[in-house]
């Protein structure tokens, strides 16, 4: 049988287990307050030119994706069968133009 001194006590111990799990949460929320700030791999940001196109022989169309500061191309197509953005290609253009320049000399 519980007396009112039982559920008293019973009460003060959830309200200081609450408390202390407020203090660990503020004290790792503050901890996260100095921690470094989260960079994307490092990279600057792309400036980018997308082109729509068929592909001979091929049933669905073709995106072309092209990151000029990184002189990059993508090329993808929608799968509606999978529901997925498939890539199909991936050329670097200043890799290119490295070796065409180097054909040259």
């Amino acid at each position: 049988m519980r007396t009112r001194s039982h559920d008293a006590a019973r009460r003060r111990v959830g309200i200081r287990a609450l408390l202390a799990l407020n203090a660990a949460l503020l004290a790792a929320l503050g901890a996260m307050r100095f921690a470094p700030p989260a960079e994307a791999q490092g990279r600057p940001r792309g400036d980018y030119l997308m082109l729509a196109g068929e592909v001979a022989g091929a049933k669905p169309q073709v995106v072309w994706i092209l990151d000029q500061v990184h002189e990059e191309l993508v090329a993808v197509s929608w799968s509606r069968e999978r529901s997925e953005l498939l890539g199909l290609g991936f050329r670097s253009l200043a890799s290119d133009n490295v070796a065409t320049t180097r054909g040259r000399n």
